[in-house]
């Protein structure tokens, strides 16, 4: 019995990483391609609609993960993926391709870091996570006001960068410790059930990823 439950988790623990890795694959390939072939409708006001509905996807999943078929979560994670490859364009052609693929590395370093500790690591970090979540609180009311004020925080581009990595490696491993309660939650259901968890830790480990690779994006540029 003990085999088969641990079985059970390395194979759930092994379809999230295929999921979240197959989601940054569609990311970052959409997000070569915008430049190439969808330049002309990069607008301001397409990428702010793209915005919005990566928030809109995020929440709708959340919330109808267990009403929705396997099929549809699948279809909107991939969906989000696109959208956020399609919004990450602009990003990295600001800041070029040499310098993201050099932040990519790093932060696939620093994740797969972060990730090894939340596996191994005895100590329950459920309080450690809900400290960091404010900490995201934190850093969307200073990425607001940045938009609003863009003189706000002047100079501190560098220690918002090196807070901003701290903080989604150190979810990254509470995400990852939270993949074996995910597993446990659905380990007496059937496959179809458990899938659905799959889609949900993915997502909480791509979001992570990605805003690790944002980060150091910025911590590589500096307070310019």
């Amino acid at each position: 019995m003990e085999n088969s439950y641990v079985r059970s988790q390395n194979n759930f623990i092994s379809k999230t990483l295929l999921t979240m890795a197959l989601g940054l694959l569609v990311t970052f390939a959409v997000a070569v391609a915008t430049p190439m072939f969808l330049a002309d409708i990069l607008t301001p006001q397409i990428i702010i609609a793209a915005c919005a509905g990566e928030v809109i996807i995020v929440f709708y999943l959340s919330r109808r993960i267990e009403k929705l078929s396997i099929g549809s979560a699948r279809m909107w994670f991939f969906a989000y993926s696109v959208l956020n490859g399609f919004t990450l364009s602009v990003t990295l052609a600001y800041y070029g391709f040499g310098q993201a693929a050099v932040a990519f590395g790093l932060s696939a370093a620093m994740f797969f870091s972060s990730a090894m500790i939340g596996m191994t690591t005895k100590k329950n970090l459920s309080t450690l996570g809900r400290v960091l979540i404010m900490g995201v609180v934190g850093l969307l009311l200073i990425a607001l006001v940045q938009i609003i004020f863009p003189s706000a925080f002047a100079g501190m581009n560098l220690l918002i960068a090196f807070l901003g990595i701290a903080i989604f490696c150190g979810l990254t491993a509470y995400d990852m410790q939270q993949i074996k309660y995910f597993h446990n939650s659905s380990y007496a259901y059937d496959e179809v059930y458990a899938s659905k968890f799959v889609i949900i830790a993915a997502l909480n480990l791509y979001l992570d990823f990605i805003n690790i690779f944002i980060y150091v994006l910025r911590l590589l540029k500096g307070d310019d």
